[in-house]
């Protein structure tokens, strides 16, 4: 049957006990649809058209309204027949049931509780550390004594700079010293010529006895540069030692800088390797490592523990013949608590009335339209003809079952 046929002999019979819809207001939402020829030349063929045509879709789309809130609608009471076969369930069943709606709502909880916990490891973190679970510990080992073997070259490295500056300055400070002694030589050296001189001058010019100023000029001028030459000779020897010294202390240097580059190079490959910028970091990574791993097996019992007994319930809902069973997986504490499934009831119920409410605002919508319809015909005789052949070609146009 057409929805032409369908509409023009629908009835209100969507009304129940239960519902309570303001009339007043669903009234006026009515009124505002209530299509008016006041300004409507029917004369004019065009706009006769247009209006028919409009009167026709305003039918067709209240028609499609009413049939998708019909399906609705009947899921809803599909629902709530579900609800009353619940409390048909007795003895076992009934045991049962709660059961597994408990151990469904306690799994649900361990797993929400899991997923909203703070400070869980990243997954590449995780997967990272899952690849190399065989050898990370050996990995934590290598890479620690490779930092505190770091550490202890760079402390030996500093000791030998240290004591390679101690050589230099030595070094320097003996060469300071043969420079100097070197000068008072000379000065010395030319200070005995002078006394000399003027001794030889007060002896043979002023003839002057001077035989003890010799002495005393010869025994100055040697002990000075013997006590000059040994000091030259302790300085000398400390430059030696010093330049010995400072060369030992260099070969250690270029050993140790050896070892430094060798063991930095394994300390970034070690880095590389795990992905981390100390052992300190791979350390707190493998523990958070174990205890995510420990998590994620729990968690991974819990959804094998949860499927099975999600599987259980709807098996045992399915022997009810429930329309939706599936659906009680996803409410499972209205099972467990009676003010939940009033709440769920109610719901539904308020569902309901929403959809009747909308079922007899497009009834009364299309009904509206096809009485502008019947009116037109009733009214304009000589336009009937061709009225009627429009709402055949619509529904030829847009058959609907």
């Amino acid at each position: 049957m057409s929805f032409w046929k369908k509409l023009f002999s629908r009835q209100k019979k969507y009304r129940d006990i239960d519902e309570l819809i303001d009339e007043e207001l669903r009234m006026e939402e009515e009124e505002k649809y209530v299509l008016s020829i006041d300004q409507i030349d029917m004369k004019n063929a065009g706009d006769r058209e247009r209006y028919v045509l409009s009167l026709l879709e305003q039918i067709a789309d209240a028609s499609a309204q009413i049939e998708s809130c019909k399906e609705e609608y009947n899921t809803v009471n599909r629902y709530l027949q579900d609800m009353e076969d619940l409390e048909y369930i007795q003895g076992e069943d009934k045991n049962s049931l709660t059961e597994y709606a408990k151990a469904i709502s306690l799994l649900e909880t361990d797993k929400i509780r899991y997923e909203e916990k703070k400070q869980r490891l990243k997954d590449e973190d995780f997967i990272r550390m899952e690849k190399l679970e065989e050898n990370a510990e050996e990995g934590i080992r290598k890479l620690t004594e490779a930092e505190q073997y770091q550490q202890a070259i760079r402390s030996d490295m500093m000791r030998l700079e240290n004591e390679k500056q101690a050589c230099l300055f030595r070094k320097q400070e003996a060469s300071a010293a043969m420079e100097n002694l070197r000068g008072m030589a000379l000065i010395c050296t030319v200070a005995l010529f002078a006394c000399m001189g003027m001794l030889m001058i007060m002896q043979f010019a002023l003839e002057m006895e001077t035989t003890v100023g010799y002495i005393l000029t010869a025994a100055v001028a040697a002990i000075a540069l013997t006590a000059m030459y040994m000091k030259y000779v302790e300085a000398a020897g400390e430059k030696k030692r010093s330049a010995h010294s400072l060369n030992k202390v260099i070969l250690l240097q270029n050993r140790v800088k050896i070892r430094y580059v060798n063991n930095t190079n394994l300390v970034d490959y070690l880095y590389m390797k795990y992905g981390v910028s100390s052992a300190k970091e791979l350390i707190s990574i493998w523990e958070r490592y174990l205890a995510e791993r420990e998590e994620r097996a729990k968690i991974k019992e819990t959804m094998k523990d949860l499927s099975f007994t999600q599987d259980q319930l709807v098996r045992l809902l399915r022997k009810y013949n429930l329309y939706d069973p599936v659906i009680w997986l996803h409410q499972v504490e209205a099972i467990l608590n009676p003010k939940e499934m009033v709440e769920v009831r109610h719901a539904l119920i308020a569902r309901r009335q929403k959809l009747r409410k909308q079922m007899e605002f497009n009834t009364n919508n299309a009904e509206n339209a096809q009485q502008q319809v019947k009116e037109l015909v009733g009214e304009y005789p000589q336009y009937a003809k061709e009225i009627l052949k429009m709402v055949s070609d619509y529904e030829d146009k847009y058959p609907t079952s």
